[in-house]
């Protein structure tokens, strides 16, 4: 899944102080000075595990109106008080988002009706995080394939500021990072025991909800891989030929698999895994059935004395050079011959298919975030929302099924109260689909 996510569930604009009244946001400044805001950012707690994660009343613009909710969430530590195993489900972890933010407001006595304008089919995504768990036979291999791939970025992007590709911690806790603009933010590491970090906007994914035997089993299992995170926001998402960043676009799963495919591509051309980079020097016999031109260049190049012929060239006659150095020799001159040696082949990264838990491990698999314990989530939230309920003092029942929100009510009586949007620009939402 996506780990991390963040969820904007649009509303129908409301002005301030209406939504202040039914929505329980206390806002500060004066409709008059025109210096309204709401609270800063709000941290909840999960009613299932006990994880936190943040909720953000947004206004529009003009700071008039009240436009929705920003939900930043690790669903899997919400409902599951883990994330070691995850499948990409942004579709069904958005519902998560949305059915623990109902809860929230429910327990603060906003009403269920206010509740049923907030839905999935209006939902967009703020960024996201997806998952990608490499199986290897043991810790210490997933260890090696770790350092392969930091080695290789530091190589590639040798030119970039160590704050862009940097590393955090040693040995078996190393997290290796590398951030280039219009692509994957990229996060890779070993997933053997709790990891505390705390962000600006984050909270605690590894919470006490889980006793320490069953961490122990779940750890055991998870060392062995190695942890790809790829982190991407809506504009990125939204450029896909789908418009991924609308919700309900995750639901078609044919167009999620495609989606999931093409980030996975994406890291891969980040690393230029499909060049076949060269990390051994041509042998002179093999050197010299190449042209003239390149067999000279690349003279120069492994004695590291391309720069002073690089400068005589133009920028025109450079940039053909350097392509027909990598078509013809699987050299980027670009990247100096001391680091183009460390390319080693890495035929280990492909995609890999969803974790699957073998029968021997058959006791950590509610501890799986995928469909199949989908239900069992759901029916988690349906119970803490009961409680709400039975602490009312009205008494009445629960049916969680009122507060999915991808499913259209025959009868909408929202438009009467929320009157004069003017100039108001809401985003368009393609994809409208309902249940």
């Amino acid at each position: 899944m996506s780990d991390s996510m963040g969820t904007m569930f649009w509303m129908i604009p409301i002005p301030v102080k209406e939504a202040s009244e039914t929505l329980k946001i206390e806002y500060t400044g004066s409709m008059n000075s025109g210096k309204v805001k709401f609270a800063d950012m709000l941290t909840l707690t999960s009613p299932i595990t006990g994880a936190g994660f943040k909720v953000l009343p947004c206004l529009d613009k003009e700071k008039k109106n009240f436009v929705g909710f920003l939900v930043k969430m690790n669903v899997p530590a919400c409902v599951i008080g883990n994330n070691a195993f995850v499948h990409v489900l942004p579709y069904e972890a958005a519902k998560i988002s949305m059915l623990l933010l109902k809860y929230y407001l429910e327990s603060i006595g906003v009403s269920r009706e206010s509740l049923n304008l907030i839905s999935l089919n209006n939902a967009s995504i703020k960024y996201l995080d997806l998952t990608y768990l490499l199986k290897f036979l043991s810790i210490d291999d997933a260890v090696l394939k770790r350092n392969e791939l930091e080695e290789r970025i530091n190589a590639i992007y040798h030119y970039l500021p160590t704050s862009d590709r940097p590393h955090v911690g040693e040995e078996k806790d190393r997290t290796v990072y590398l951030k280039i603009r219009n692509h994957p933010f990229i996060r890779a590491y070993i997933k053997w025991k709790d990891i505390k970090e705390k962000k600006k906007y984050d909270c605690d994914v590894d919470v006490s909800y889980l006793d320490k035997t069953t961490k122990a089993e779940i750890y055991k299992l998870s060392q062995r891989g190695l942890r790809i995170e790829l982190c991407v926001n809506g504009v990125y998402l939204g450029k896909m030929e789908t418009d991924m960043s609308s919700v309900m676009a995750w639901k078609d799963k044919a167009k999620a698999d495609t989606a999931i495919s093409k980030v996975f591509d994406d890291f891969r051309s980040m690393l230029r895994l499909e060049d076949n980079l060269r990390h051994n020097k041509h042998r002179p016999n093999d050197l010299a059935k190449l042209d003239k031109k390149t067999h000279d260049f690349l003279k120069l190049y492994y004695a590291g004395e391309e720069g002073a012929y690089f400068e005589g060239l133009t920028n025109n006659q450079r940039y053909e050079l350097k392509k027909k150095i990598l078509k013809v020799a699987r050299i980027d001159p670009n990247i100096p011959w001391a680091k183009h040696q460390q390319l080693k082949a890495i035929k280990w990264c492909v995609q890999p298919p969803v974790p699957k838990i073998s029968e021997e491990h058959h006791k950590i698999s509610p501890y799986v975030f995928n469909i199949e314990n989908m239900k069992m989530f759901n029916e988690k939230i349906k119970q803490a929302e009961g409680n709400i309920m039975k602490a009312k003092s009205n008494g009445g029942t629960s049916d969680i099924s009122d507060l999915m929100g991808d499913v259209q009510k025959v009868e909408e009586k929202q438009a009467k109260p929320y009157r004069g949007f003017g100039g108001l620009k809401i985003p368009k939402i393609k994809n409208m689909a309902d249940e």
